[in-house]
């Protein structure tokens, strides 16, 4: 092979690299979800007890809409 020959499959390697990247990148979504709870715990006189519980969920959608 000629080093003219090794540049130009050198060169069609890193085309279908990056195409295959972009691709990948481009078709690519997220959905993420966090939950997050928190306790909070008083006792009382006698057997009566006080609990506070609180909890938020977050949802982020980044899928792409067509």
């Amino acid at each position: 092979m000629t080093k003219k020959e090794i540049l130009k499959v050198v060169i069609s390697v890193l085309i279908a690299a990056l195409t295959a990247l972009a691709a990948g990148l481009g078709l690519t979504s997220c959905n993420v979800t966090r939950t997050i709870t928190t306790r909070s715990e008083a006792w009382q006189k006698g057997d009566t007890n006080v609990v506070i519980q609180t909890k938020t969920v977050e949802t982020y959608d980044a899928s792409k809409k067509l």
